[in-house]
């Protein structure tokens, strides 16, 4: 399938379809592959197909080829052809080799920029003086030797298994795999910056110590966002170390300087004060019922708008979809103050219908979560009414939206409640293996009786007292 034999060598064929036959000016696309070893042959093919078929595709959406000299692109060919040659005796790799290899670097290096004569010299065979030699543009001649040391020397390069990686072990939300790609991005950036070349064996504890300096002293990253790309990088390359790319991961030990903070710098919950202002401020009816649902079940914003009418169950209970580690979906009872929000958003709704239609996801980009706009109302909201607390040299105030969580967690707390069920309210895990592999769980009536003694502070202009921390964070 695909192939044909040219002057005593393979070449892959591709029908173009009929419709794109003039854009591209032609009726079938072709590429030798350089060998005339059949076997090789079926397996270097695919790689080349693919690539055809983004022409195509290239053609058809934008007009135009795709660039061929797309750094990307070149090297995972080239990693395709070292695959195939490993399936070969050692003897066989210098002919196939350079059948296959000296094709395409040729190919890569495209027309020469200049000629030059050789000059007699100390090293120079006589028979040589007054040669003409090309001269090639430079930055293809790099290009062309990346292509060489991957296809030839095992010189995989950092992203060579991302596709797979995607595929089997990356089950992230949009924006965190976002923050994957721009790890990659910026390690592979900084290696070739650093002369060290893009190899995925050239990452060393070495690299990484330097890595993470780079970050924080010449791009001025925050702790919080370094750590953050190197816990994304510690995993690719355990990945890269289960499929035996390379021996050890030099991340598992990557040390990330994180400041110590005062407990008067922390992000806190609100104030008893802060929730009557908050709730009593004048803040549309979308606002009021995200802030009073964050209040009453201690959920983060983007599983509270991202609910659904049929995760309402028997109006009894919000059944929350799974955050940040937790391994599953959670149920949390239904706070009696939010009956009437219920009761509004859910009557005459189909189960399938979201519960906050006023947010809906933007088609146009992915990456960006529904919440992202109501977290940006709420915060305009927040300053409006004058609840903020900045501290000098941080960007964030120590109060925001998730302060309600904090809120929750902190009533539940003085409520008295049983061994783990805030815990298991909120989603965190419960300290010790016997409640938090072996136990189902509290029972959702008593998870009910702890809902119902977390109160709102007064709404009608009492005098608010607030309560005495043993470790206030204000």
């Amino acid at each position: 399938m695909y192939l044909e034999m040219h002057s005593g060598k393979w070449r892959v064929t591709l029908s173009v379809p009929s419709g794109l036959q003039k854009a591209i000016g032609a009726t079938k696309l072709k590429r030798s592959l350089g060998t005339d070893s059949l076997s090789l042959a079926n397996e270097l093919k695919w790689g080349v197909i693919k690539e055809l078929k983004d022409t195509i595709k290239s053609f058809r959406t934008n007009g135009t080829a795709p660039s061929r000299g797309n750094r990307a692109v070149l090297m995972r060919e080239a990693a395709d052809i070292a695959k195939a040659l490993s399936k070969h005796a050692p003897g066989d790799h210098i002919d196939l080799s350079r059948d296959v290899v000296d094709t395409r670097v040729m190919d890569i290096l495209g027309a020469p920029v200049r000629y030059d004569m050789v000059e007699a010299g100390h090293d120079v065979d006589p028979e040589d003086v007054g040669t003409r030699i090309p001269v090639y543009d430079p930055s293809r001649v790099r290009l062309a030797d990346e292509f060489v040391a991957v296809a030839l020397h095992g010189s995989v390069p950092i992203d060579n298994a991302d596709a797979d990686y995607r595929k089997v072990r990356l089950k992230v939300s949009p924006r965190t795999a976002d923050d994957h790609d721009r790890a990659l991005r910026l390690l592979t950036e900084f290696c070739l910056e650093t002369g060290r070349g893009d190899a995925v064996s050239a990452v060393d504890e070495d690299t990484v110590t330097d890595f993470v300096a780079h970050l924080e002293n010449t791009r001025g990253m925050a702790a919080r966002t370094i750590k953050k790309y190197v816990s994304r990088l510690s995993q690719y390359f355990a990945y890269l170390k289960s499929i035996r790319q390379i021996r050890s991961n030099p991340w598992k030990d990557a040390e990330v300087y994180m400041p110590t903070k005062k407990s008067s710098e922390l992000e806190r919950p609100f104030t008893e004060a802060e929730m009557v202002i908050l709730l009593t401020g004048g803040a549309k009816q979308k606002l009021q019922d995200l802030m009073m649902i964050g209040a009453l079940t201690g959920a983060r914003l983007d599983a509270i708008v991202d609910l659904k009418v049929g995760d309402v169950i028997e109006g009894k209970a919000f059944r929350f979809k799974p955050q940040k580690r937790e391994p599953g979906e959670r149920f949390v009872p239904i706070h009696p103050a939010l009956d009437e929000i219920v009761r509004r958003r859910t009557e005459g709704k189909k189960a399938s219908d979201d519960f906050f239609p006023e947010y809906p996801t933007d088609p146009s980009n992915p990456l960006i979560e529904r919440s992202f706009r109501a977290s940006k109302h709420f915060t305009t909201y927040r300053r409006s009414v004058g609840v903020e607390d900045k501290v000098p040299g941080h960007r964030r105030s120590r109060v925001n939206y998730h302060s309600f969580r904090r809120w929750f967690i902190t009533k539940g707390e003085r409520s008295n409640p049983p061994v783990g069920m805030i815990e298991a309210l909120v989603g965190h895990t419960r300290k010790g293996i016997t409640l938090s592999v072996y136990s189902e769980g509290p029972e959702m009536q008593a998870a009910q009786k702890t809902i119902e003694k977390i109160k709102l502070p007064a709404l009608d202009g009492s005098t608010i007292t607030e309560p005495e921390a043993v470790t206030p964070r204000r």
